[in-house]
This record gives structure tokens, C-alpha cells and sequence, in this order.
């Protein structure tokens, strides 16, 4: 019994080493997005103005953004939140769509992305710390601390916004989270089952540990504890062939967060982890992003030749960020029927 209890008790050192040596090689870098792709910036939307803001995160790292407005007077203050891969730039359509509803939208880049500062990432629960430092910021803002607050999220953004519920039901009106995923251990999961096409939920109690001991104890909750919780007017929004977080690692998964009168949870037929672009969208993005990668493994530090970069890169930009009318007009309503409320 004692071998077995000790040989159980190596195992599970292995697999936490492993998941902590996981999330260092993801998180422990910066992410300055690809320097050949085009990141929209408000002079390609006319009409849209953007005033520069910046603000501390936890550990005094300066968050950089903008606050984009169509409207001398908007309705109400979004809060966006960017999943991973690019700063929140790679949303400009989005951003643009909320404000041109009559919002105005807080729109920064994470620590260790894009604009903002910070060696690394950090960890997965930092985007958690990065929007309440977000919401901290407008607190203390003259001109926005008596606005209405709705948060939306994509993706990671989608998780942060989930979990920061758990502090800040009181301060917002609402909120709308795209494909999030339901913990920091199950997103990872389902990454390494996206590179590797092996299922990997036996990681998850090592993930969730790694988690912890990385980001701190807050970092233990799912979105699903949250949600079941809470009173504060959600809408959920996920794909079922959502490869980057499958809804089995989702709350949407959960029927007491579908249940529950507050919630709206939608889930569309075919659709994969970006909802708010059109089908065709989608993968001509995932089209064009996996030419890319494979370029760059087949070619690895000699770097892409110039001729074949001239050819990745030459991108329909209209077509891969198209959005899907519907899905925005949804979430476009729901923002609005929960600052009515406010």
C-alpha cells in the first residue's frame, strides 16, 4: 500500500511539473501579435474617435488602450475584454459595431500584450486582474464613474469577464461573454487537444493545481460557480464546433447556468469560436492563419521566403473580419435592454 500511495504521490508531482512547465511556455512570454498582419485602428472606421487611455494593473504594469465613441453622449459604457493572440485591435470591427449602437467602449490591450506593458503574459488568471484594474480605472474617472458599465468578452476576455463577477457584481449592468471558457485548467486542456489531437481532461486536476499555484487562490473558480451565483444579467455565446474551447469546456455545458432566469445562453449550430464573424468569415480566417503557421514551422528560423510571405499575407482584410449582422444585433440588444435597466 505504501508503494502504491507513493508511487501515486510521484505521479502527481510529475503531472503538476508538467502543467506548471505547460503554462510557463504559453504565459511566460509577451504577445506582440504578428508584425505582417494589418491591425485595424479607428481612422479605417470614419466617424469612430478614440482618445488614448492607459491605467495600472496589479503590479503598477501600465494598460494601454483607447475610449472609442460614435456618440457625443453614449448610452452607456462597454468594457471589452480580448481573448489571446492580439490585443484588443483585433476587434476593431467589433468595437466599432458597439459604439456606432450608441456605447461607449474601454478597449485596452492585457499585460504583456501589444501596447500595454509587462514581461510576460503573466498567467491565465492576469486577465481577470487586467479588467478589474479596467473597471478600478473607470471608478475613478470623472467622466465615466456615474455611467452604466456592461462588460463583453472574447474567449479569455470571455473567461475574465465570467470571473469577475465574483467581485464586481455590484458595479455593472451587464454582461456578454463569447466563447469562454469555464476555467483556466479546462482552456488548457483544450489547447493542448487542439495542437495534439489527444484528449487531455485527465490534465485537468493537474491544470487546475498549476493554476493556482501560478495565479492564487482566486484562480480555483470555474465561470460555472460564478454564474450559478450571480443575478447580473448574462448572455453567453458559443459555437458547437468550437474547436479553441468545445462547449463540453464551457459553462454553457452546465444546466444550472442554462436554467437560470438571468442568463441567456446561445449556442449556434455549426459555428466555431469566433460567433460574432459570419461562417465564411471564420474560415477563410482559419484558412489563411494555418497557411501561416505552417509556413513558418516548414521554414522555422530561416523565415518565410519572400515571395511566399508576399502570398500569405496578401489578405481580403474586409472578408476576415466580416461580422455576422445577427449575433451582433443580439448582443447589441441585450447591452442596451440591460442599461435601461441600470
Amino acid at each position: 500500500m505504501l508503494w502504491i500511495l507513493g508511487g501515486a504521490a510521484v505521479l502527481a508531482l510529475l503531472l503538476l511539473a508538467l502543467a506548471c512547465l505547460s503554462m510557463g511556455a504559453v504565459f511566460g512570454r509577451r504577445c506582440e501579435g504578428d508584425p505582417e498582419l494589418t491591425y485595424f485602428t479607428q481612422e479605417d472606421f470614419p466617424g469612430l474617435e478614440a482618445r488614448p487611455a492607459e491605467f495600472p494593473s496589479n503590479r503598477g504594469q501600465l494598460l494601454r488602450g483607447a475610449i472609442y465613441t460614435r456618440r457625443e453622449r453614449p448610452a452607456g459604457l462597454v468594457v471589452f475584454a480580448h481573448g489571446m493572440g492580439g490585443g484588443h485591435r483585433s476587434y476593431m470591427t467589433e468595437i466599432n459595431t458597439l459604439a456606432g449602437s450608441g456605447f461607449a467602449v474601454l478597449a485596452y490591450d492585457n499585460t504583456g500584450t501589444m501596447a500595454s506593458q509587462g514581461r510576460s503574459l503573466g498567467g491565465f488568471y492576469q486577465a481577470v486582474r487586467d479588467l478589474r484594474s479596467a473597471l478600478a480605472f473607470v471608478r475613478g474617472s470623472p467622466e465615466w464613474s456615474g455611467c452604466p458599465v456592461v462588460l463583453v468578452g472574447h474567449s479569455w476576455g470571455g473567461y475574465a469577464v465570467c470571473q469577475a463577477l465574483a467581485f464586481e457584481e455590484k458595479a455593472i449592468a451587464g454582461a456578454v461573454a463569447f466563447s469562454p471558457p469555464d476555467s483556466a485548467a479546462g482552456a488548457l486542456c483544450a489547447g493542448l487537444k487542439g495542437m495534439t489531437g489527444i484528449p487531455m481532461g485527465w490534465m485537468r486536476p493537474a491544470f487546475w493545481a498549476a493554476s493556482v499555484l501560478r495565479d492564487g487562490w482566486d484562480a480555483r473558480r470555474s465561470g460555472t460557480s460564478i454564474l450559478t451565483g450571480t443575478d447580473v444579467p448574462v448572455l453567453l455565446l458559443h459555437g458547437d464546433a468550437d474547436r479553441s474551447v468545445p462547449l463540453p469546456y464551457s459553462p454553457l455545458s452546465s444546466a444550472a447556468v442554462r436554467g437560470k432566469a438571468n442568463i441567456t445562453a446561445l449556442v449556434y449550430e455549426g459555428r466555431g469560436h469566433n460567433v460574432y464573424q459570419t461562417a465564411e468569415s471564420e474560415k477563410y480566417l482559419g484558412d489563411v492563419m494555418n497557411a501561416i503557421a505552417a509556413a513558418k514551422k516548414r521554414y522555422g528560423r530561416a523565415g518565410i521566403p519572400t515571395e511566399e510571405k508576399t502570398r500569405l499575407y496578401s489578405i481580403d482584410y474586409q472578408l476576415i473580419t466580416q461580422e455576422d449582422a445577427s449575433v451582433m444585433e443580439t448582443v447589441t440588444a441585450f447591452i442596451k435592454g440591460c442599461l435601461e435597466e441600470a
